[in-house]
C-alpha cells in the first residue's frame, strides 16, 4: 500500500530573493510558518513545469574572432550575433552578415565573396564553413578563434565552461590545428574544403538542467555522480532534459524557440527526511549542461515544481 503523502506546490515567483537571470540562489519559504509540518519520511520530486525561455545565442557565448594571413593580431575582428533563439539557418544567416559587416571595418572593398561563409544543412543537422569562394590577395586564409572550443594562446579571456558559439554549432576541439600547441589551443584555420561540424548541432544554450536543492538532501547518506569532469554535479533533485517527450518530429528543433517543457518522473528521486524535522525553507539551483548556473537573456517566466511529502507511518 503507497504511504500517505502531502503535495508541496512550488512556484517561481514565490521565491524570497529578486529573480535574477540566471535562476539560482532561489529560497522558498513561509513567513512565520513550516511549508510543510509533520512525521515526514521522504520527499519526491513528482512534476515539473517548466517555460524554457533560454536563447542559444546569449552575450559571451553569441561571439567569436576571425584574422586573415593578410592582418596583423591587432587587426582581429569579433563576429558576434544578436542574443536571442536561432535555427540553424537562421543563425548561420545572421553570423555570415555579421562576418562581412566586421570585415568590411578592416576594408570596406570586401564583399560577401571575399569572406568565409556558413552554410547549415538541415539534413545532417551539421554546421560547414569554408574560405571565401572569391577570395582577394591578403584574405585567402582565415583563422578563427573562439573562447572554448578554438581558443588560442593569443586571446587572453579564454573560459573553461565547456561551450561557446562554435560548441552549440556542433564543432569540437578535435577540429583546431594540431601544428602548434596541441589540440583546443589554436584556431579553426580554414582550407579550401568547408570544413563541416564534427557532430550533430546541439543548436540549444544547454540539453539539459539539473535542478538542485542542497536543502532537500541535507539528510542522504551519500552523494550523487556524474560522468563530466567539467563539474561535480551534487544535491540533484531531478534532471531536466530540453526535448519534446513525444517522439515526433515538430518542425524546429526543441530549444531554438521558447516552448514548455511539463515532466511527471514516473521513478522520481527520493530524498531522505527524518520525523523530527519540519519542511522550514526549500533552496532551487538550476545548472546547465557543462555545471555552470543556468543563464538566461532576459527575465525568465516563472516555473514551477510538485513534491510529495510522504508521511511517516504510525504502526
Amino acid at each position: 500500500m503507497p504511504r500517505p503523502n502531502a503535495s508541496i506546490v512550488l512556484s517561481g515567483r514565490d521565491r524570497n530573493t529578486p529573480t535574477p537571470r540566471n535562476y539560482n540562489a532561489a529560497v522558498f519559504s513561509q513567513t512565520n510558518q513550516n511549508i510543510v509540518q509533520g512525521q515526514i519520511y521522504s520527499v519526491a520530486v513528482s512534476e515539473v513545469n517548466f517555460p524554457y525561455d533560454i536563447p542559444n545565442m546569449q552575450n559571451g557565448f553569441n561571439m567569436f574572432e576571425a584574422e586573415s594571413e593578410g592582418m596583423t593580431p591587432a587587426q582581429r575582428f569579433e563576429v558576434a550575433v544578436a542574443p536571442g533563439f536561432y535555427t540553424g539557418t537562421e543563425l548561420v544567416d545572421a553570423i555570415n552578415a555579421s562576418f562581412l559587416a566586421a570585415a568590411q571595418v578592416i576594408n570596406p572593398a570586401l564583399i560577401a565573396a571575399n569572406v568565409p561563409e556558413f552554410t547549415y544543412d538541415q539534413t545532417s543537422n551539421r554546421v560547414f564553413v569554408a574560405n571565401p569562394a572569391t577570395p582577394v590577395v591578403g584574405y585567402t586564409m582565415w583563422s578563427l578563434y573562439s573562447s572554448y572550443t578554438f581558443y588560442s594562446t593569443l586571446t587572453p579571456n579564454r573560459t573553461q565552461v565547456g561551450k561557446d558559439i562554435f560548441s552549440i554549432m556542433g564543432f569540437t576541439q578535435a577540429q583546431g590545428s594540431t601544428g602548434v600547441g596541441g589540440v583546443g589551443n589554436n584556431p579553426l584555420i580554414l582550407d579550401a574544403l568547408p570544413i563541416g561540424s564534427a557532430i550533430s548541432a546541439p543548436l540549444v544554450f544547454t540539453q539539459y538542467i539539473d535542478i538542485c536543492s542542497p536543502q532537500l538532501c541535507k539528510f542522504q547518506y551519500f552523494r550523487d555522480g556524474s560522468t563530466t569532469n567539467l563539474a561535480r554535479r551534487v544535491d540533484i533533485i531531478c534532471r531536466l532534459y530540453i526535448a519534446n517527450n513525444v517522439a515526433l518530429s515538430v518542425g524546429n528543433e526543441d530549444g531554438t524557440r521558447p516552448f514548455l517543457i511539463n515532466r511527471q518522473y514516473q521513478n522520481p528521486r527520493v530524498m531522505r527526511w527524518t520525523a523530527d524535522n519540519a519542511i522550514g525553507q526549500i533552496d532551487i539551483n538550476l545548472y546547465d549542461d557543462v555545471g555552470q548556473p543556468l543563464l538566461t537573456a532576459w527575465e525568465p517566466r516563472p516555473y514551477q515544481i510538485t513534491f510529495l511529502a510522504y508521511e511517516l507511518e504510525k504502526d
